[in-house]
């Protein structure tokens, strides 16, 4: 903190990305966005199957009234950063949406046959059929991403891997950027 302080002594920045951190909060300009690694990670995607909904994040309610000018998370793919790829057990598809209280959760759709690394198609198709019983019982607000997926399951196509991560993530951006311009 002291590091900074010297550095922004006559300058503010236009923007100071914190930690939900009092200790540090307390002492940055006016210019803080909160930014936190809100994504509740398991060890594997096999494990999201033992809970499949959970509290996201409420960052978004209250951003303004705690002093900062914006608030920003890592998404579906949390803070930690791995260059490895490997072929998984599990497909798990990883969804945010609003609950009646407008507090963010998400909901994981795990494939069930998930013994092996063989067929990862498959699993994406017991994952994303899920999703597709789970918005038609839901009826969330619907995005671009979420309706990519949507097509894959009416479709039987399996995008790979890093598409249906790129799917979760634009239906996040568009969620949140929905809910910031006031449609949801």
């Amino acid at each position: 903190m002291e590091d900074y302080l010297k550095v922004y002594t006559e300058l503010e920045p236009v923007y100071t990305l914190l930690p939900d951190d009092r200790t540090f909060s307390r002492k940055a300009p006016r210019s803080k966005v909160l930014f936190m690694d809100r994504f509740p990670k398991a060890p594997r995607n096999s494990d999201y199957g033992k809970n499949e909904d959970e509290f996201y994040s409420k960052d978004h309610l209250y951003y303004d009234t705690e002093g900062f000018r914006g608030f920003s998370d890592y998404s579906i793919v949390g803070s930690d950063f791995s260059e490895t790829g490997f072929a998984p057990l599990a497909v798990a598809i990883h969804i945010i949406y609003f609950d009646r209280d407008k507090t963010l959760r998400v909901r994981h759709f795990v494939s069930d046959s998930n013994d092996d690394i063989n067929d990862p198609a498959g699993k994406f198709g017991e994952a994303v059929g899920k999703l597709a019983e789970w918005v038609e019982v839901n009826n969330p607000p619907h995005t671009v991403g979420l309706d990519m997926f949507l097509e894959c399951n009416k479709m039987g196509r399996y995008p790979g891997l890093g598409t249906v991560k790129k799917y979760s993530i634009m239906h996040h951006l568009e969620l949140m950027n929905k809910f910031l311009e006031g449609e949801i």
